[in-house]
């Protein structure tokens, strides 16, 4: 009786030595786009009529679609980075100040669309905070909208998940996306773009009548520089995402973006979405590869959405994700993206 009771104290010791010094990991289902797998289908008959559209915004961030770059300048200053993006323009990103945070969209000196997230910055007709119910009473808002190019005609469709988190509205001469926190109906991001640019992006189901535009193609040295902007971008927005809950903020970790970097790259090229890589293998061994050391790590991944803002918005969306993205034990981040998939990983420093 007494060797079995010293047995079982052995065995207690070694379980919590074990629970004390073991590396915790926590791998969640991937997510994939909403409408990656929806067609582009081309038509021949033109739609019998189009949804009206709500004046255009005479004041805030809006009015700046479709203006010279130069007045981003003067009154916003020099943007903090510039990103490349596959798209034919870059974003110029101002994110010093979450409450102030905001993304140009700029292509050939002009604003093609921009990205506001920050609460104190004027969003006319829209706040970032506003509720979902005050946006379906102030705004039109259908599950098929419009947009017309020269005599090329193309048709958005939102199905039930875009109604709730990626509302499309459509003004005179420009359109809204808005990002909504599905958990607390609130509007969390605020995309303004003119209708080239909607249509390069393809965010939802589409058809079309006439001529289909296409993004560039990009050479390997953008293909680079766009996707470490995607990691910059998607490390900006978990931090913002967490300033707004009143979360610790997250420190870059240069091991761990190139750890996200190169699963990313892997996922893409073997085409896989998965935490275990049939090159790298698990998580474990992919970090230990890259001499990151942790206590406990989360991994978040995203495939087919079309840039970081829609990834990030997507995990924000997804309750698992989201309680990764909001837990206080984690203090560091890396993050990386390759064309359109996405890696972030969040860990506890020992």
């Amino acid at each position: 009786m007494k060797t079995l009771f010293r047995i079982l104290i052995v065995l207690s010791i070694i379980a919590i030595i074990y629970n004390f010094t073991n590396n915790s990991s926590n791998e969640l289902e991937p997510l994939k786009g909403p409408n990656s797998t929806a067609p582009i289908i081309p038509k021949t008959d033109y739609p019998e009529g189009f949804e009206d559209a709500l004046p255009r915004p005479e004041s805030g961030i809006s009015t700046l679609i479709d203006q010279d770059s130069k007045i981003v300048k003067e009154k916003f200053g020099e943007p903090h980075r510039i990103d490349q993006t596959n798209f034919g323009y870059e974003w110029w990103v101002y994110n010093e100040e979450f409450d102030s945070f905001v993304m140009f969209g700029i292509e050939e000196g002009l604003v093609t669309q921009v990205y506001i997230a920050g609460e104190k910055l004027d969003a006319e007709p829209y706040k970032i905070g506003q509720s979902l119910d005050e946006i379906y009473r102030m705004t039109i808002v259908d599950t098929e909208v419009t947009a017309q190019i020269d005599d090329n005609i193309y048709t958005f469709s939102l199905n039930e998940e875009d109604m709730r988190t990626r509302i499309l509205t459509k003004f005179d001469g420009v359109f809204a996306q808005l990002y909504v926190d599905q958990m607390k109906e609130k509007l969390t991001g605020i995309r303004f773009l003119n209708s080239e640019t909607l249509v390069k992006h393809r965010p939802y189901e589409m058809t079309f009548v006439g001529e289909l535009i296409r993004a560039p193609s990009l050479n390997s040295h953008n293909l680079m520089k766009r996707n470490e902007a995607s990691g910059k971008q998607l490390f900006d927005l978990i931090n913002l995402y967490r300033f707004n809950h009143h979360v610790s903020l997250l420190e870059w970790d240069d091991a761990a973006s190139n750890a996200a970097m190169e699963h990313s790259e892997d996922m893409y090229t073997e085409k896989y979405l998965s935490h275990d890589s049939p090159n790298n293998g698990s998580l474990k061994q992919r970090l230990d590869h890259h001499q990151v050391s942790f206590k406990e790590v989360a991994e978040n991944l995203a495939a087919d959405y079309f840039d970081a803002i829609e990834a990030s918005h997507g995990w924000f969306n997804s309750e698992d994700h989201r309680e990764v993205i909001l837990n206080n034990k984690f203090t560091h981040v890396g993050s990386g993206a390759f064309l359109n998939y996405y890696t972030q990983l969040f860990i506890n420093k020992p």
